[in-house]
């Protein structure tokens, strides 16, 4: 069983690697022809390339370049890419990379820049791996121009700003809701230009499109779990005479509640969750129990005595966890997650008891370690399923150690918030 549900999940995270989300868009070939097609979203933090697109469902997946388009769209979403030729400022802001120049170190380039906003004032953004942010604008339709800001060195030791960005503003988007404070208190980022420039289109009462606002909210489900557990127990006496012996399987019930906060960005592909729940187990084995006393004609010897063991526990499991949607259809996602989880017994004083006589194992202080749970699952509407498998589950006391083996725990969802 292990092994199969260790397989089911590195088959997951394979088919996790070639995931992919079409959705609806378009595109501008260089004729100036509207193509509709499915474009793969990748969300990508920096400016792409290119890009991947079907012209249908059932279509071959093909891509194009940055020479072959104008521009492209995911329609519904904050991606809209316009090919332009402008003067990139190379730059780096590195500390250790900072030089004494003060102007921008242009290098002319055709670049696939963000649109942040279009109206009568356009807002650009462009990132890459190599360098920090850089903003663009162009104005009725004109050239795209650069927004400056640049770090330099004085004297080799003190770092400055050049914000000629600022100045750009003033000198262009004239409109009496804006003014010099408003334009001296921007920050050099997309969000703070984007509010400006709303400010300047709706003052020019100007149609504008702002893609920032069609950026993803964060989404919160509240979902109640029931399932049932699948383990054994593996006891490990200590010394003198170490002893390790396995229970039969058995199963336990479980309930709980799961709540889960999507955030908005990566398609949202990639949340946080928690699924506090309540278990109980009860179960029976016969062991062998090594102590002093019960040879008559010599007390101080150790002698195993054949027992039965009752493990009877119920613990609160409070788990903290990412999960990863691979797959995301129109009624069916399919995910992978990981947790860690703090284990808290509400019996602690009865969880191992024997039958037949009193002991001095001190089983009243039993305690359990927190351990991993590593899962997969489906959605489908409202309802869920999941496949977890727990590692380094312990419960601990100076007799006994008992190691929980193999726990698979199926449960069901039903998401109602």
């Amino acid at each position: 069983m292990k092994k199969v549900l260790l397989s089911v999940i590195l088959l997951c995270f394979s088919l996790s690697f070639y995931a992919q989300n079409f959705q609806s868009g378009y595109f501008i070939n260089n004729k100036g022809e509207r193509v509709e097609c499915l474009i793969d979203n990748r969300e990508e933090l920096n400016n792409p390339e290119s890009f991947q697109y079907k012209l249908s469902q059932g279509d071959q997946i093909k891509e194009k370049t940055i020479r072959d388009v104008q521009s492209f769209e995911v329609l519904h979403t904050p991606y809209k890419f316009q090919r332009a030729v402008v003067k990139l400022d190379v730059s780096q802001d590195d500390i250790k990379k900072l030089d004494t120049k003060r102007e921008p170190n242009y290098k002319l380039d055709t670049l696939f820049l963000k649109v942040s906003i279009e109206g009568k004032a356009s807002l650009y953004s462009y990132r890459s791996k190599n360098l920090p942010i850089r903003l663009f604008y162009s104005l009725n339709e004109e050239k795209i121009e650069p927004l400056i800001s640049r770090k330099y060195l004085v004297d080799d030791t003190k770092i400055r700003d050049n914000n000629r960005y600022k100045q750009q503003l003033l000198n262009n988007l004239n409109c009496p809701s804006i003014d010099q404070d408003q334009i001296s208190n921007l920050r050099y980022n997309e969000k703070s230009l984007n509010n400006i420039f709303t400010k300047y289109n709706a003052c020019e009462k100007s149609d504008f499109v702002n893609y920032l606002k069609k950026r993803r909210k964060g989404e919160f489900n509240l979902s109640l779990k029931a399932g049932i557990n699948y383990s054994a127990i593996n006891f490990v006496q200590g010394e003198p005479f170490p002893n390790e012996q396995k229970s039969d399987a058995y199963l336990s019930p479980r309930i709980g509640v799961e709540m889960e906060y999507i955030f908005p960005f990566l398609n949202n592909r990639f949340s946080i969750v928690s699924y506090p729940s309540f278990q109980y187990s009860k179960t029976s084995n016969e062991t062998l129990i090594y102590t002093q006393g019960i040879v008559p004609s010599n007390p101080d010897a150790w002698a195993a005595e054949e027992e039965n063991l009752f493990i009877d526990y119920s613990h609160i499991m409070l788990p903290l966890g990412i999960r990863y949607y691979y797959y995301q259809g129109q009624n069916i996602d399919l995910y992978l997650q990981g947790a860690a989880s703090l284990n808290i017994l509400t019996n602690p004083s009865n969880v191992y008891n024997l039958e037949n006589f009193n002991s001095n194992f001190g089983f009243e202080n039993t305690t359990a370690d927190p351990n991993l749970d590593f899962a997969t699952g489906v959605k489908y509407k409202k309802l869920s399923l999941d496949i977890i498998y727990s590692v380094n589950s312990v419960m601990r006391n100076s007799g006994f150690n008992g190691e929980i083996q193999n726990p698979i725990t199926l449960t069901f969802g039903y998401n109602f918030l």
